[in-house]
């Protein structure tokens, strides 16, 4: 099993390992895997002077991202793991997030709404910017796929083609 951690300051500002924060990694179910929230902080850029950030990505890493924007806080910015096991499809979606993808294991599939895809191997990644998506694991031998990203949200509503993108999620 593997673990994470998060670095802080002790009582005389020498740099320590925070205690607040379960070291297990913990996984929500989304459509096609699971998302694991490695990091979260709800205004961007956080303010390290407190540990405010911590306490609200305690919160978060246990009942997962705000409703209103499940894979990023609004004001804020987030670093999750995506799992996705053999074989799994994501739906077709969109978030109103910058989101850049580092393929940590296996091959994914990146099919945009358009119609044109790619394959993505361990080491090739993507940056996203608001467009519509599916996600498809095609790793060989019923192998998982493993993805590391890292969204923030889009400052500004912003309008493509006459159309005014919000987030959509499509069955």
């Amino acid at each position: 099993m593997s673990h994470h951690y998060i670095t802080t300051h002790g009582d005389q500002g020498e740099s320590v390992f925070s205690t607040k924060v379960p070291t297990e990694h913990y996984a929500h179910d989304i459509p096609g895997g699971k998302l694991e929230i490695i990091y979260s902080a709800h205004t961007f850029p956080p303010n390290l002077s407190t540990e405010l950030d911590i306490d609200q990505y305690a919160h978060d890493r246990t009942h997962g991202l705000p409703a209103e924007n499940p894979i990023c806080p609004v004001d804020g910015t987030a670093t999750a793991i995506v799992s996705m096991p053999p074989n799994a499809v994501s739906l077709m979606h969109r978030t109103m997030t910058l989101d850049v993808a580092i393929v940590i294991e296996g091959v994914i599939e990146l099919h945009l709404e358009g119609g044109e895809s790619r394959t993505l191997h361990a080491g090739d990644s993507i940056t996203q910017r608001g467009t519509m998506h599916m996600w498809k694991n095609v790793t060989p031998d019923d192998g998982w796929a493993r993805m590391a990203g890292f969204a923030t949200p889009i400052a500004q509503p912003f309008e493509v083609a006459g159309k005014r993108l919000e987030t959509e999620w499509r069955m």
